[in-house]
């Protein structure tokens, strides 16, 4: 379904089949130029959904804003980026996007989750699970970057291009302070906590994550365009929410390190998720993924902090308070 949100700016829910997250919102600018804000995974039913809002606006092309390397967000930039077109991204996850479309980058990731405890034994090779691997583009993009402050002018808009990182180390908004207008992919959802990972290139991605959030609370937005859910009435007062759970999670980390040495994954099994299991046995395997890495993000945050202690056995990081 295509929507209308303001002046020249329609949203299309694109389906990602199978995934919990259900769809991702890929935004439309139209006007002389048109840019297309994140595309959805590379998959048919991602595709026809968003060839079908093209023919509905009957545009033939688009310029690209890619506001992060998840393959929801990029996964079809190949396909959608014309011979014309510009595709823009922040140059740190244009990088990883380009890495990312080979095996190394994969392999990379998997002996990371290794390290933190994630066990290959009952995996085999790690990111087979993981759905932006299943789904991600194949081949390089001829990105142009774009920074801080960098301006970009589509459908009567002067988006300003804010870094976010923390979702992912990249992680970049557009923000229009005339009409306060924000598009911001994943760094505020309504409905769901944005995942806080560890990355190839972020030790301490919470850290982040947090500063980021204090970044755009200083923003005048009234209009927030986020990338999954429902629209957010306040975002001032999501980030406040967002702000306490993370405080809640760090507490709740603190508590379960107090008596002996884990890894992450084992910090991550005790730890409290919304999700429909019975326990964490009954978690799916890409879940366990996503779960330790939301771990993984909350104990480095409190191992820089001084608030807890970090030591490597056999390859593997364990951590106590």
């Amino acid at each position: 379904m295509l929507t209308k949100v303001a002046d020249n700016i329609y949203k299309k829910a694109v389906p990602l089949p199978n995934n919990p997250l259900r769809e991702i919102n890929a935004y439309i600018i139209t006007g002389e130029k048109n840019l297309l804000i994140d595309t959805g995974f590379n998959r048919p039913e991602c595709e026809e959904a968003l060839k079908s809002a093209f023919t509905e606006l009957g545009i033939d092309s688009a310029d690209l804003f890619i506001t992060h390397l998840h393959s929801d967000h990029c996964g079809l930039v190949a396909k959608f980026a014309a011979d014309t077109s510009t595709v823009f991204s922040g140059e740190t996850d244009g990088e990883l996007i380009n890495f990312e479309a080979g095996n190394l980058y994969w392999r990379m990731l998997d002996d990371l989750f290794i390290k933190y405890g994630f066990p290959k034994a009952d995996f085999g090779r790690n990111t087979d699970i993981h759905p932006g691997r299943k789904y991600c583009h194949k081949e390089r993009v001829d990105f142009t970057y774009v920074a801080e402050g960098d301006i970009l002018k589509y459908g009567g808009y002067n988006l300003e291009v804010i870094a976010t990182p923390g979702h992912t180390p990249g992680h970049m908004c557009l923000y229009d302070a005339d009409k306060k207008i924000m598009f911001c992919g994943d760094h505020i959802l309504g409905t769901i906590t944005p995942n806080i990972c560890i990355e190839l290139s972020a030790e301490n991605p919470l850290n982040d994550y947090i500063n980021s959030l204090s970044k755009v609370e200083k923003l005048n937005v009234e209009l927030l365009l986020s990338a999954h859910g429902t629209p957010i009435e306040d975002m001032y007062v999501r980030i406040r929410e967002l702000l306490k759970h993370h405080e809640d999670r760090l507490a709740e980390v603190l508590d379960i390190l107090a008596d002996e040495w884990k890894t992450a994954y084992m910090v991550a099994s005790d730890m409290t998720w919304e999700i429909d299991c019975k326990d964490w046995n009954d978690f799916p395997a890409p879940q366990k993924w996503f779960a330790t890495g939301e771990a993984i993000a909350h104990l480095q945050y409190l191992y820089f902090s001084g608030k807890i202690r970090r030591e490597e056995k056999n390859g593997i990081y364990y951590y106590k308070k």
